[in-house]
Order: C-alpha cells, then sequence, then structure tokens
C-alpha cells in the first residue's frame, strides 16, 4: 500500500506531498499537526519492510542521527511505525543538494567551495566526537539550504569507530559506499575510521573546485582500482583560480595512507578555516606526493586477473621500495629543516585586523590593505548592481583576524556582462562552440548525460541563454548521449538485499514479488522477469521473485507439555516459541497447553511466533 496525500503516521504527521524516492525509501512533505511545523517524512518501502536487515538500517540510521546535534546536521525528530510501515521525521530542507548544485551551476568559487568543505566536516566532526563514521559521504548527502547553510544527511550506513573489522562490507563482499568517492582502504574492504570519510570529502571538495569527480571509468571497479593504485590530478590543474594553499588541503585529505590525512573532520575544518581567514594552512604541497595503497591486504574489491596483470613482480618493486624510502627520508629531512628556519624567521608575526574595503575603488581598497601588512588578491567578476571598478565582496570578510603577510582576496565588479549568451540546446557541440566564438564568448565544461534528446547534441548550458557575460568568458554545456541500454543482470539465487542492490546499482529498478517455495531458502530470488541480458533503458524495471521459505498447517499441540511442545515446534518446525501463562478455565493440567496462537489448521511458515497459552501450576 502506497502513501497517499493527507495520510496520517503516528497521529500528528500528515502527508502533503512527495519530494522524493529512492533505492530503501520515499520522502514526503509532511506537517507536524502537534507543533504545527512542516517536515520531512522518511518512509522505508513497503517490500523492504519485511527484511530484518534493511528495518535494522533503516533503525539505525534513525538511532545515528538522533544522536547527533549539531547546525550542520540534518535534524531527526522521531521514529516510529504505522502499521508495520517504518518511518523518520527529519528537519525539512529547503534547497538543493550539492549533487544538484553542481550539475546545474558547475565548480564553484573556491570560497564557496572551501565554506562548503568546511561546514560539512563540522558536522562530520561531530559524528566522529560521537563514535560514528559515515561511510558515505558524497555531494548527493549534503545539502545546501536556500540560506546557503550546509547539512549533511543519511547516516543509514554509518556504523560506530572501532567496530567490526568487517563493517565497510556487506556479507557477499560488496563494498559499501559510492565509488566516486571512496577511500582507497573502504576500497579494499579494509577497516575504515574518521580518516575515511576525510578522503571522501577531500574527493567532494575536488569535484566542488573543478565540477567532476577525481576518478572517472568505465564501471565502479575501474574507479575503486584507481582510489587504490592512482594520484589524483590536482584541482589547480583543472580550474587554474584555485588556490595553491587549497591544494595542499585537498591533496592532504585524499591522501592514500590514511596517516597522512588529517586525523578526523575537525581537524581538516580548522585547516578549511585558516585558508578561509587567509592564513597559512597546516597542508603542504609535498603531502600530494603520497604513494599509491598497498593492495595486498585486505579482502580485495577486484580479482587478481582484473587488477594485477599489469604490476611489476615484487623483486622489482622491494628494489624500488628501498630507493623511494631513501630519496623520501632525505626530502622529509630537507623540509623539516626549513619549515624549523622557516618558523624562526616567521614566529611572532604581528596580526591585524582585516579592514572593511566593500564599496571601495580597487585601487583605494588595494591601498588599505596594504597600509595595514597585507597583500592583496584581485578577482574580477561581472556585477550589474555595483559600478565597475568597486569592490563588492572580500575573504576574509572585515574584522577577521589576519597575521601581517596574509593575502586578502577582493572582487572587483567589471559592471554588467557586455555579451548575452545564446542559446545552444540542440545543437551539436562544434555548432555551439561557434555560436559562442560569434558574440565573442568560449566554450568551457563539456561533460556528457544520458538522455532521451538526440545524441551528440546540447542538452544544458550554464550560464542560461539570455543571461550577461564579459567577453572572453566561458558558457559549460552538457553533452546527450542518447538513451542507454543497460544489460539486465543475473540475479537467480542471490540474496533479496544483494539482487535489489545489484539491480539498482545497474540504474534499472527493483519490483519485488515473494511467494512461497518448498525448495528455495527463504529470502532467496527464484525467479526474475526479463532474464539476464535483456537490455533495458536505464530506470526500467526487473522484477523478481523471491521465496517466502516452505508453508505448512500449525499442527494441534493443546493438552501437551509445553516444554515439549515448544521443543518440537522450534526444532522439528523452526517456529520462534514463547510460553504465557493463563488463568482462564482449561481441562488440561499444570504445565501443559491450554490454548495456542496460531490455532491448529493456520498456515505458517518457519520463523513465526507462536504463543503456546499455559494452564498455572508449573511454568
Amino acid at each position: 500500500m502506497s502513501t497517499s496525500t493527507d495520510e496520517l503516521y503516528g497521529n500528528r504527521y500528515r502527508v502533503v506531498g512527495l519530494l522524493g524516492t529512492g533505492g530503501m525509501a520515499r520522502v514526503y512533505r509532511a506537517r507536524d499537526e502537534l507543533l504545527g511545523r512542516e517536515v520531512a517524512l522518511k518512509v522505508l518501502s513497503e517490500r523492504l519492510s519485511s527484511d530484518r536487515s534493511f528495518v535494522e538500517r533503516f533503525r539505525r540510521e534513525a538511532q545515528n542521527a538522533a544522536r547527533l546535534n549539531h547546525p550542520n546536521i540534518v535534524a531527526l525528530y522521531d521514529y516510529g511505525d504505522e502499521d508495520s510501515r517504518y518511518f523518520i521525521v527529519m528537519e525539512l530542507i529547503e534547497g538543493r543538494s550539492l549533487s544538484e548544485v553542481l550539475d546545474e551551476d558547475g565548480a564553484l568559487m573556491p570560497e564557496r567551495a572551501a565554506e562548503i568543505a568546511r561546514d560539512t566536516a563540522n558536522g562530520l566532526g561531530r559524528a566522529h566526537e560521537a563514535g560514528l563514521v559515515h561511510r558515505d559521504i558524497k555531494p548527493h548527502n549534503i545539502m545546501i539550504t536556500n540560506s546557503g547553510q550546509t547539512k549533511v544527511t543519511d547516516f543509514g550506513i554509518a556504523r560506530a569507530l572501532g567496530g567490526d573489522a568487517e563493517a565497510t562490507m556487506t556479507q557477499t563482499g560488496m563494498v559499501i559506499g559510492t565509488a566516486a568517492y571512496l577511500s582507497p582502504e573502504q576500497a579494499q574492504g579494509n577497516p575504515v575510521d574518521a580518516r575515511s570519510d576525510v578522503y571522501s570529502l577531500g574527493c567532494v571538495l575536488h569535484e566542488a573546485l573543478t565540477g567532476d569527480t577525481p576518478f572517472s571509468g568505465d564501471t565502479p571497479l575501474s574507479i575503486a582500482y584507481k582510489h587504490v593504485r592512482e594520484n589524483p590530478e590536482r584541482a589547480s590543474e583543472v580550474n587554474s583560480d584555485v588556490p595553491e594553499a587549497l591544494d595542499a588541503i585537498v591533496m592532504k585529505a585524499m591522501s592514500k595512507n590514511p596517516d597522512n590525512r588529517y586525523a578526523d573532520a575537525n581537524e581538516m575544518a580548522e585547516d578549511l578555516d585558516r585558508f578561509l581567514a587567509g592564513h597559512r594552512v597546516a597542508a603542504t604541497p609535498f603531502l600530494a606526493a603520497t604513494s599509491v595503497m598497498d593492495a595486498g591486504s585486505g579482502t580485495q574489491v577486484m580479482s587478481e586477473s582484473e587488477v594485477y596483470h599489469d604490476f611489476p613482480d615484487e623483486e622489482e618493486e622491494e628494489r624500488n621500495t628501498g630507493k623511494y624510502v631513501l630519496i623520501t627520508l632525505l626530502v622529509l629531512g630537507l623540509l623539516a629543516l626549513g619549515a624549523f628556519l622557516l618558523s624562526n624567521l616567521l614566529a611572532g608575526a604581528p596580526e591585524v585586523d582585516v579592514p572593511d574595503v566593500v564599496g571601495l575603488t580597487e585601487n583605494r581598497a588595494t591601498r588599505e590593505l596594504e597600509d595595514a601588512g597585507l597583500e592583496v588578491r584581485t578577482r574580477n567578476r561581472s556585477n550589474a548592481e555595483v559600478d565597475e571598478g568597486d569592490v563588492f565582496r572580500q575573504s576574509p570578510e572585515a574584522g577577521a583576524t589576519a597575521e601581517e603577510g596574509d593575502t586578502v582576496t577582493i572582487f572587483v565588479s567589471s559592471g554588467p556582462g557586455e555579451v548575452t549568451v545564446p542559446n545552444l540546446l540542440t545543437l551539436t557541440e562544434d555548432q555551439a562552440e561557434a555560436a559562442l566564438e560569434d558574440v565573442g564568448l568560449e566554450l568551457g565544461r563539456v561533460r556528457t548525460r544520458s538522455s532521451e534528446s538526440a545524441e551528440g547534441t546540447v542538452i544544458e548550458q550554464n550560464p542560461g541563454s539570455g543571461e550577461l557575460l564579459n567577453e572572453g568568458e566561458a558558457v559549460n554545456i552538457i553533452i546527450s548521449t542518447g538513451i542507454t541500454m543497460i544489460a539486465v543482470p543475473d540475479v537467480v539465487g542471490l540474496p533479496e538485499a544483494d539482487a535489489v542492490a545489484a539491480i539498482e546499482g545497474e540504474g534499472l529498478t527493483a519490483d519485488v514479488v515473494t511467494e512461497p517455495s518448498d525448495d528455495v531458502e527463504e529470502g532467496i530470488v527464484i525467479a526474475q522477469d526479463p532474464g539476464e541480458g535483456t537490455e533495458l533503458e536505464e530506470g526500467d524495471t526487473v522484477q523478481i521473485l523471491v521465496s517466502e521459505g516452505p508453508e505448512f498447517e500449525m499442527p494441534d499441540v493443546q493438552g501437551d507439555d509445553a516444554d515439549d511442545a515448544e521443543e518440537f515446534l522450534e526444532d522439528e518446525l523452526g517456529l520462534d516459541v514463547s510460553q504465557e501463562g493463563t488463568e482462564e478455565p482449561c481441562p488440561q493440567e499444570p504445565g501443559t497447553v491450554c490454548s495456542q496462537d496460531p490455532e491448529p489448521g493456520e498456515t505458517v511458515r518457519p520463523g513465526d511466533s507462536v504463543t503456546l497459552f499455559v494452564q498455572e501450576g508449573d511454568l
């Protein structure tokens, strides 16, 4: 039964409308009739409500979120079930996910990207303090409110720090998390801690600065391989506006070796604060040159034949390792000496208050900042509301404390844009580039996406048609790859949860139907439609038939010794039996079964609950 508008949950949360649908649950806009406020109501999918593992994950999300009270974490208000439909009541976020922001707007300005990463790190830091590691940090799980506030959400697969060593894996060895943001240790199936979240946040910050994920590939497996064995391209090599200090923060967070990363999200947030304030950051460019992780330990995501056939033999690696260790020690020694001398030279640099230069001309603002002992970085941006040549924003803001010699970035209006962006939709990439050149603009980042539009044509552009830009500025576009056909995977014989994950992992939708089976174990897929190899469009549905296990008639144990009856029902039939005393009139002897629920002849299955009502006197 699907949830309908105006339906009431928990006797207080009335559904207003659907906000979104995911693999596990639907999220509705609802009104809390007790407190008179709007909330987000997350309802576990009806087909998963009978699956203990999914109910447990849903319950764990509620428990984890309830432990965390922080302005950068989506607040949880309530948890419950309504006719075996489990729900979570959360803070309603009016805004967009970071994923939507990046898809629609492209790469962010470095300072804004750093602010979002800093706020995300602050929220994660609270989770780390509470002993939780999120394990699935990605733009989709970072919300940006309409007022610009950052909120971390979806603690559904979070685990306690220091927990089970297999906490990163499912029973069949499937990696938990999203391939584009997996830490190397997650990709290898090794234990994770707070530093794994730091790595994932580094990937998110890299994408926010460049508009693209650090690693890409044709399959999740190939992307996971790159997380383990390859270093990412520096963000500044993709976007020249990225400052060296922010580059260093990204590379430190994304170090292959967890020991070289920030110890937790709070430490990363502190370094981002230093960057935003114009202070020197703790991260150093040297940390970018991190070696790849040893892929030989732990449970491997990639099979040996798929991954290791191109790698040198062990003897060659041992010889190279000796050289690398010697060189690394020498470089570290020189860096330590340089850092010592530099710290002595710079110790005691006087602090200054950053002056307010917003509204001043570029020349006057530069003069005031330099008179205060600060360096100046200028960024020209079109702004129709501010006179050309005047400062409309500065970073860090006025009143912040900086050290003499620190850099303040000023954003100077270049006046209203003088070029109208043409409509590029339905054009080919070459046609779009030519149309931009005709008006003095450049073609920026080109990305692709599956779409029903004709293959090779523009389906999105940013900035949009009719907006004003300065001559020479760039317009980003997304090109249609046409409709992507997906081969249906073979899921017969898999547990339901693994089958659903395999289907949805290919971009398809799983529809679960259950029926009893004497031959197939409960929870295992009996059949699927369509079959393996059938090509479908993204989002199409694959129906799977899942066994409910055998069913049989409930035997009559009334009058039997209660303990003997319990042993028989549990050991022979696999039922879950409990005993309760009864004072009702009963012809049976004390200690024997007076009545039972379910009654004799009713249909039951292994695992069902049975209550034996026992004549009191010898329980």
